[in-house]
């Protein structure tokens, strides 16, 4: 993954790429309807219109001081600073970071991956008992869940690199790196040919799901923010989709913590959970679920919730059970521009 002091690219420590010393102007209205915000690194194509070069961003044509005939055809990344395209340096890595920092939404190739016997089955194909013993050991269970045993599973979704960048033994559990030997076990074995469905293709869209938090989660990090999101794979149960938010240090008065947690199960079907912690102390809680008996039950024993809070040392302000699924939010999170990270992985 992305760690160390110089696998960053600050701002000022980009290379900008200044079209005959001109910045490409970006009025308000086009950036508006682009969607573009401040920060954000986009990349667009120089195609000729006209008989004279333009920029395409995702359909628009732009002009574009400076830009050459002999660029036509040719893909230039741009971040968007103070209303203008600034052209970046067009290193390899700097597409791979856009692409995973700016991914619109994770896809749910790795919860579909994660469910029981998916992995199971494909392993079985392999003769690789150190592979299957490896996933075993991903596995929670939800019957005897602890803090410890999802404080190690957290440990392990950062990435190896983390913790080897640190000088320190990486966790066992690391499920980026067994899907990567997954994968270069297929290809070994050609076993990819005789199975449908582009099992590589998941499997690498599983990857990036994986690096795209842990790249969003170094990216929040340098905007003194917190966001972490991990799929949870369960021996006893279906995946469970987690994430951790916290927004920056505020002038006078603590930053909330929330917690959001999505589960599906035959019994229960989906349920989400909001949890937001305020003041280290005091507790929100709202939940989603589409099952009219669930909702029922969850209302009913709600004052069983709130003793094992206050039991632990936290008062549940208010527990709001919804029947229903839980709307779509737009994301209150978005890249600054500080700090970009560059791809160091193996």
């Amino acid at each position: 993954m992305i760690s160390g002091a110089e696998a960053l690219i600050a701002p000022g420590r980009i290379n900008p790429i200044y079209l005959e010393g001109k910045l490409l102007p970006l009025q308000a209205s086009t950036a508006a309807e682009l969607g573009l915000k401040d920060g954000q690194v986009v990349q667009a194509s120089v195609k000729l219109q006209n008989e004279q070069p333009m920029l395409i961003l995702q359909g628009r044509s732009l002009p574009a001081p400076g830009i050459q005939a002999s660029q036509v055809g040719e893909s230039i990344w741009l971040r968007v600073q103070n209303g203008a395209l600034v052209p970046i340096s067009s290193q390899p890595v700097v597409p791979r970071i856009a692409t995973l920092l700016y991914r619109p939404d994770v896809s749910t190739e790795l919860s579909q991956l994660f469910q029981k016997g998916t992995l199971d089955s494909l392993l079985s194909t392999v003769q690789r008992p150190d592979l299957q013993a490896q996933w075993r050991g991903l596995h929670l269970s939800m019957a005897q869940l602890t803090p410890m045993a999802l404080r190690q599973a957290m440990m392990g979704a950062m990435g190896a690199e983390v913790w080897l960048a640190r000088g320190l033994q990486p966790p066992f559990q690391d499920a980026k790196q067994l899907l990567r030997r997954i994968i270069a076990e297929l290809n070994l074995s050609n076993l990819e040919e005789t199975n449908d469905g582009g099992l590589i293709e998941k499997l690498t869209s599983a990857i990036d799901d994986i690096e795209a938090s842990q790249v969003q989660a170094v990216q929040a990090q340098a905007q003194q923010e917190i966001l972490f999101s991990m799929t949870l794979p369960f021996a006893d149960a279906n995946p469970v989709e987690l994430t951790v938010r916290r927004g920056p240090m505020q002038e006078g008065e603590q930053p909330v913590l929330t917690i959001n947690v999505h589960s599906k199960t035959e019994d229960l079907g989906p349920v989400w959970l909001k949890t937001q912690l305020m003041n280290a102390q005091q507790i929100e809680l709202t939940m989603w679920a589409e099952q009219a008996a669930v909702v029922a039950q969850a209302r009913s024993r709600s004052y069983l919730l709130g003793e094992e809070l206050r039991a632990a040392g936290l008062n549940m302000r208010s527990f709001n059970v919804v029947h229903g699924a839980r709307p779509a939010e737009a994301s209150d999170w978005a890249p600054s521009g500080r700090g970009l990270v560059v791809d160091v992985s193996a």
